[in-house]
């Protein structure tokens, strides 16, 4: 599944985004940067591909801020995701990153997957899909994986975000 096509497919995208969204990567940073030397960015530990930990990356944001409020609706709070992207910890589409959350069971990851920013899982008509539901999503995704559909979800994405209110 994790074909060389996908990979490089993954990388140039992340990597254009950046560079096109560099000026609000860069406000972004300025904006959730703490005067108290808090970091910028936030990170939760997640399993990807073959059951490898990494950190998932955000923006820190702070909701008592009407600025962090605004980048979380936007979804601008995910952008350090691609660089999860480049790293080669994550794709730009695949199944939900499992949370590492040791004593408790989560969703089984598909072993020879990277886990996406976006996926079947956000495009589904719950947002709170999980379990079996997100499990069958996931593999479904995995078992019928093409480049247009891959494409096709991420446009769906950029659709769906746009125009929530």
């Amino acid at each position: 599944m994790q074909s060389a096509t996908k990979v490089i497919f993954d990388r140039v995208v992340a990597a254009t985004i950046l560079v096109v969204l560099a000026p609000v990567f860069l406000g972004c940073v300025i904006s959730t940067s703490g005067a108290e030397g808090e970091p910028t960015f936030a990170s939760t530990t997640r399993i990807g591909r073959r059951g490898v930990r990494f950190q998932l990356l955000s923006f820190r944001t702070r909701p008592e801020q009407r600025l962090g409020v605004l980048l979380t609706k936007l979804g601008m709070d995910h952008l350090p995701e691609l660089i999860n992207v480049l790293r080669g910890d994550m794709s730009m589409v695949g199944p939900r990153p499992a949370a590492d959350r040791p004593g408790i069971p989560d969703v089984e990851v598909p072993v020879d997957c990277r886990p996406g920013i976006t996926g079947l899982w956000m495009l589904a008509p719950r947002a709170d899909i999980s379990g079996p539901d997100a499990e069958m999503l996931d593999r479904g995704y995995v078992d019928s994986w093409s480049l247009a559909r891959d494409i096709r979800i991420l446009y769906r994405t950029v659709a769906a975000v746009r125009y929530r209110p």
